[in-house]
Formats: structure tokens, sequence, C-alpha cells
């Protein structure tokens, strides 16, 4: 038999099934596999992420690509940072309607 790991990521914790940011330990709501679908988070421009990742993502990909940032409520530390196509759904999964906040 196996524990669970005491965090979901370098950002999250966890206690037994509660989350928890890691850095001001504000609870988060949901599990380790939907709790993004429940966090404020900001989609922008990949131009947003820095100079350290290549803005034109139409030489790689067909699709528009976008940044996306996701926080927590307490702190406002970014918990999960992600470059995808826009219209990347799984982390909707739940969260039908969700807009950037």
């Amino acid at each position: 038999m196996t524990s669970a790991s005491p965090r979901v990521n370098a950002n999250v914790a966890r206690s037994g099934e509660r989350l928890s940011c890691a850095h001001c330990q504000q609870q988060l709501e949901g599990t380790a596999s939907d709790y993004l679908t429940r966090l404020p988070w900001y989609e922008g421009p990949v131009a947003d992420v820095g100079p350290h990742v290549f803005a034109d993502a139409q030489v790689y990909i067909d699709a528009p690509v976008v940044f996306r940032q996701f926080y927590c409520p307490g702190c406002y530390t970014a918990l999960h940072t992600e470059v995808v196509p826009g219209n990347h759904a799984e982390w909707l999964a739940g969260s039908a309607g969700a807009t950037p906040q």
C-alpha cells in the first residue's frame, strides 16, 4: 500500500482529500483532478508569457494558441500556467461557462 503524496504539485498541497495553496494555505475547492476549474484565471496572448517563449505559434500549429494562468484565490500566486490551443477544453470539464477573471 502506498500513501498519497502530500502535494499535487509544487504549489498545491494535499491533506487527505483536501487541497490548499502551498504558499498561503488557502483551502482550494475541488479534487486533484478538477481544482483548476474552480480557480480564478487569466487568458491572454502567448506574448504575455515573456520573451523566452516564441509568441508566433502559427509557425508550429494551425490553431490559435493562448496563455493561461490559474491563481490561488487567497494570495494570487500562480498555481498553474499553460500555453495551449485556444480551443483546448480538457480543463473545462465541469466548468461550463467559465470565463477568465
